[in-house]
């Protein structure tokens, strides 16, 4: 009885009905914007918001900005997943969903800005940008926005991110506690969080005490190409003679790891048992497909898109509430790609007798 008499006195406050304040307390979306607006600013003043359960989304659109790779046919895995995420958890409620391509550098700004300000949109996701310019847009458009997969140096918008950091730590701390210690990295720095990923594998070879030598250790591509990749790899491995080639390699992203198990068939070599091969960049719930198994850290995207939208919610609930940058961490997945240590030094034993 109590809700319905918060419901009587909503009403009353509002001057609308109390089947339209039930309706925009229930998330529906065949409501004016007006009388949306006017029944949430008297429902947060009246405490009922808080009261409310957190499931109930009350916005009537959302509209998601991602890279244009997202949309195209095989195209970014990683961010098809994390738009997959922010469609399930939108799913129970009566929200509309529209998707807008936006690239991670030098974005189209007059797009933006004529996607995310119209009237009809309630709430914007930015996936995979680390363009300011359109975060410094985005704050100024008093609607609710998240980040996903980037951050906001303002600290104006709230974001959810992979631990980028944390995955590039745990996953050389493994090797290292497998007693590998020649492990090649291969990355492309094309974005921040890629660069926070490399600060994360430096941080393992300094706890670890292992020398890092970015000559050596380092392979730095222009982007995730395959192509590339055998060129930049095949380049290395023919300047380096076989008793200093890698026990390990260490690729980040789907293009990087074809390329890099494209050379390793070419050459003849046997994964694990020459050159073990784990990556730092699996897309959830995609780590059985077809492109051959390998061991590495998954990174949780669809659960990035549902709790960007959990995010959407509590600023809504709490439009005062501190900035979030929510982080979350990745999980160990071992598809046997990497041989323990004891079969490497036995490999070293026979190295040193010829």
């Amino acid at each position: 009885m109590a809700g319905k008499l918060r419901m009587d006195e909503i009403s009353s406050l509002t001057g609308y009905s109390v089947s339209t304040v039930s309706r925009v307390l229930s998330g529906k979306s065949y409501t004016s914007e007006k009388a949306r607006d006017a029944i949430v600013a008297c429902a947060r003043r009246l405490g009922v918001l808080h009261e409310m359960n957190s499931g109930r989304l009350l916005i009537n659109s959302i509209v998601v900005f991602a890279p244009a790779r997202t949309f195209a046919p095989r195209g970014d895995h990683f961010y098809l997943e994390v738009t997959r995420g922010v469609a399930e958890a939108c799913a129970p409620h009566d929200v509309h969903l529209s998707y807008c391509p936006l690239e991670e550098q030098r974005a189209d700004v007059k797009l933006f800005l004529e996607k995310a300000s119209a009237s009809s949109v309630s709430a914007i996701i930015i996936i995979g940008t680390d363009d300011r310019t359109i975060f410094k847009l985005a704050a100024s458009l008093n609607k609710p926005c998240v980040l996903i997969n980037s951050h906001d140096k303002d600290m104006k918008l709230d974001a959810v991110s992979p631990d980028h950091r944390a995955i590039g730590f745990s996953a050389m701390q493994h090797l290292f506690e497998q007693g590998h210690r020649r492990i090649l990295t291969v990355t492309c720095l094309r974005r921040e969080t890629l660069f926070l990923r490399l600060e994360g594998i430096k941080d393992a070879y300094r706890h670890f005490h292992v020398p890092f030598d970015a000559q050596h250790d380092l392979i730095v591509l222009e982007a995730y190409s395959a192509r590339e990749t055998e060129q930049a790899l095949n380049r290395w491995l023919d300047a380096h003679p076989k008793e200093a080639w890698p026990d390990v390699i260490l690729p980040g992203g789907k293009g990087i790891i074809t390329g890099v198990q494209q050379v390793l068939q070419a050459r003849g070599l046997r994964t694990p048992d020459d050159i073990s091969v784990m990556t730092i960049d699996l897309a959830s719930r995609l780590e059985n497909t077809p492109e051959a198994p390998i061991t590495g850290f998954v990174v949780p995207c669809r659960e990035l898109g549902f709790e960007a939208v959990q995010l959407i919610q509590n600023r809504l609930n709490r439009p005062q509430s501190p900035i979030y940058n929510l982080l979350l961490q990745g999980k160990l997945v071992d598809c046997g790609t990497v041989a323990n240590a004891t079969r490497h030094a036995a490999r070293e034993e026979i190295r040193n007798q010829f």
